[in-house]
């Protein structure tokens, strides 16, 4: 990623579920809800546990640890002794992880990946998209979706975001990956960019 003059890229994180999946185990997802339908509606919906404050100091000595923490508006107020615990798992909106739908939440983020800004260099994003026995149009429709979400969070005076890509596996070389035809273009509409490569 740059932004030119070579500046920083401010850190950020999401969770995106990838058009051709292949995680094999399934996150463990926390709800925090203090209203006792949603609790139900969220263990229904696979929810590893689901509560109000009373989750807070199970958080705190340990006693639960999971991969995400997703909230209903209302709690968040309530959930303020955990911020320093959870850091960035603390439920947010930039991370889609505050909502009101709870199934839609717990869809994202039971087979969600999350990428994030490399903090050691900052204009760099790693993560894994794919698996060597997907096909190379499979490969191109996960790529294209990590670069969809990278643009989300590009400052809208800049123009491209994304300068270049590499994909490797753990047993190879890095590839630079041609990926003109992926990114945001100036003028291009938001549902043009969606196509996949």
């Amino acid at each position: 990623m740059a932004l030119g003059k070579k500046k920083k890229v401010e850190p950020f994180a999401s969770v995106i579920s990838f058009p051709y999946p292949f995680a094999s185990e399934i996150n463990k997802v926390a709800v925090f809800t203090g209203n006792a339908s949603e609790i139900k509606i969220a263990e229904e919906n696979g929810a590893a546990f689901a509560g109000g404050t009373n989750l807070i100091q199970k958080i705190l000595d340990d006693e639960i640890q999971v991969d995400f923490y997703v909230a209903v508006t209302e709690i968040m107020p309530e959930l303020n002794p955990l911020k320093k615990k959870l850091k960035k798992k603390f439920p947010s909106f930039a991370r889609n992880s505050i909502g009101r739908d709870i199934p839609k939440m717990l869809e994202l983020f039971k087979t969600g990946c999350e990428i994030h800004v490399d903090e050691e260099r900052e204009n760099f994003l790693s993560t894994q998209k794919a698996t060597l026995d997907m096909s190379s149009d499979q490969i191109a429709t996960n790529l294209q979706a990590v670069i969809n979400e990278v643009c989300k969070h590009r400052p809208l005076n800049l123009s491209p975001f994304v300068v270049c890509a590499f994909l490797r596996s753990t047993t190879s070389e890095s590839l630079l990956v041609k990926i003109d035809s992926l990114l945001h273009k100036e003028g291009e509409t938001k549902e043009s960019n969606q196509e996949a490569a």
